[in-house]
């Protein structure tokens, strides 16, 4: 894609001159790590408190508590 960007000068002089070696920074696994922790912990989460509502007894619900 970078060939593309250079040879039809979209983008001239932003891009600069990227070099990829095909492996990831430090910096880079730090943040994917954070984010796989945040999305696990938030459906780990979600899940825990979906069974802790499993089992107690419904209330039922006054028409007026409903809503419009």
């Amino acid at each position: 894609m970078m060939e593309f960007l250079e040879n039809k000068r979209i983008f001239p002089g932003i891009l600069g001159n990227i070099e990829y070696d095909g492996q990831l920074s430090v910096t880079a696994y730090i943040i994917l790590a954070v984010v796989l922790l945040g999305i696990i912990a938030g459906l780990g989460w979600c899940f825990y408190r979906a069974v802790m509502e499993n089992g107690k007894p419904v209330e039922p619900q006054i028409h007026d508590e409903v809503g419009d």
